[in-house]
């Protein structure tokens, strides 16, 4: 599918698998991210972009393909939701596939930081961060759930596993500590907890720590959830424990 142009195709994981080969085609590794990627995992929200996470200083690569691609550049300048987002993290860069719908670039910085770099692990069949949207082991579309597995015959796409994404979103929740971003990342554990935990893909008891313990708390809704999250933000983030001396 590197040959692939859009013309109208429809929004499924079809036109998913044809964007990561176009990406990969031009020496860009992707990984699929937002809410896309919460309905894989069987997760039931609404879908109005294709997102994948790329590494930083391929950004420019990356959009130029896209262009060349068929997608649109935004013409809505910061009338645009998707260039001044509040309630979740804007893209780096963003093309459109109709006014409504997008397909969303983000920085390996800006989202999957605990990650290591992918020439370390888009290779690696056993590496424990990422799985191809195909997996058996991730559920098959169903009536209130989101999309589920992609068919095993389109192009491979790469996806977080279960529990890095896990971890992922709760070290991005202690970076954005109260921010206007906070609760967004705290929705997205709540919808782990609601319709991926206890799945095939996903058990508490393979986060590692402290990821383990903060999810455990907001889970059975711990009144100390939130000293908790104070108390694992300063050790991710490196910070004192002392939160009088961060003021």
């Amino acid at each position: 599918m590197a040959d692939f142009y859009f013309n109208g195709q429809k929004f499924d994981h079809e036109l998913v698998a044809a964007i990561s080969s176009r990406l990969d085609s031009v020496g860009v590794p992707n990984i699929l991210w937002d809410n896309y990627l919460l309905t894989v995992y069987g997760v039931p929200t609404i879908v109005d972009s294709i997102a994948f996470v790329i590494p930083d200083k391929l950004l420019t690569v990356a959009y130029s393909a896209l262009l060349n691609t068929g997608f649109l550049p935004c013409a809505l300048g910061t009338g645009c939701i998707y260039s001044s987002m509040r309630y979740r993290p804007t893209p780096s860069s963003h093309l459109h596939i109709t006014e409504e719908r997008v397909v969303s670039l983000y920085q390996k910085s800006q989202t999957l930081l605990i990650f290591p770099d992918f020439d370390e692990i888009l290779h690696d069949a056993g590496n424990p961060y990422i799985m191809h949207a195909s997996d058996s082991q991730l559920p098959s579309a169903c009536p209130g759930r989101g999309a589920g597995r992609f068919p095993s015959s389109l192009y491979p796409v790469r996806i977080p596993t279960a529990i890095k994404y896990c971890e992922a979103v709760i070290h991005l929740l202690c970076r954005d500590r109260g921010s206007a971003h906070e609760s967004y990342w705290i929705v997205l554990l709540t919808y782990i907890m609601e319709y991926v935990d206890g799945t095939s893909i996903f058990n508490e008891e393979a986060l590692a720590q402290p990821y383990q313990r903060l999810y455990h708390a907001i889970k059975h809704g711990d009144l100390k959830m939130y000293l908790i999250l104070d108390e694992i933000r300063y050790e991710l983030m490196g910070l004192t424990n002392d939160p009088a001396a961060e003021k």
